[in-house]
């Protein structure tokens, strides 16, 4: 009897040769490259105008002063993670990209709304427009990366 473990988990994930982890990785790279290029800009739409707001001008670190590995690593953990994830469910998801938007869509929901009603209701720490700002934005990052894990080509 196979001990539980890592090597079980990939095994479960349909990970068993090197094609399979050519394909998940492939998938991983295409994923984080479309959002590193698509976070550039929704970084700078959606909170450029929190940037110069008075009232936050103590809330933010100045752009001068951002150690940006910070955010790229948050950013391939995340989506390494949904890969993981998208892998484990992929045969219980609807087919192609209806699987993708599904998931993104319960991956969003229970990641990143459920935490920003309870910090929006509960603490009033953060500015409210701020959390569903960053709400939205992960969002994007979770149907994103879900659309590329469960694309499917002839080949599969």
């Amino acid at each position: 009897m196979e001990k539980p473990g890592i090597p079980g988990l990939f095994v479960y994930m349909g990970l068993r040769t090197a094609k399979d982890w050519n394909q998940f990785l492939l998938r991983f790279f295409v994923a984080l490259g479309f959002w590193e290029v698509a976070s550039v800009s929704l970084r700078t739409l959606l909170f450029s105008t929190f940037y110069f707001d008075p009232n936050l001008k103590n809330f933010f670190v100045p752009m001068s002063q951002v150690f940006w590995i910070g955010p790229i690593v948050a950013d391939v953990l995340e989506v390494f993670f949904i890969g993981i994830l998208i892998s484990l469910v992929k045969p219980a998801l609807p087919y192609g990209l209806i699987g993708g938007l599904l998931a993104g869509i319960i991956f969003s929901i229970a990641a990143f709304v459920a935490p920003a009603l309870a910090i929006s209701q509960f603490t009033g720490a953060f500015p409210v427009k701020l959390v569903w700002l960053w709400v939205f934005y992960q969002t994007v990052l979770s149907i994103l990366s879900c659309f590329v894990f469960t694309f499917s080509s002839e080949e599969d």
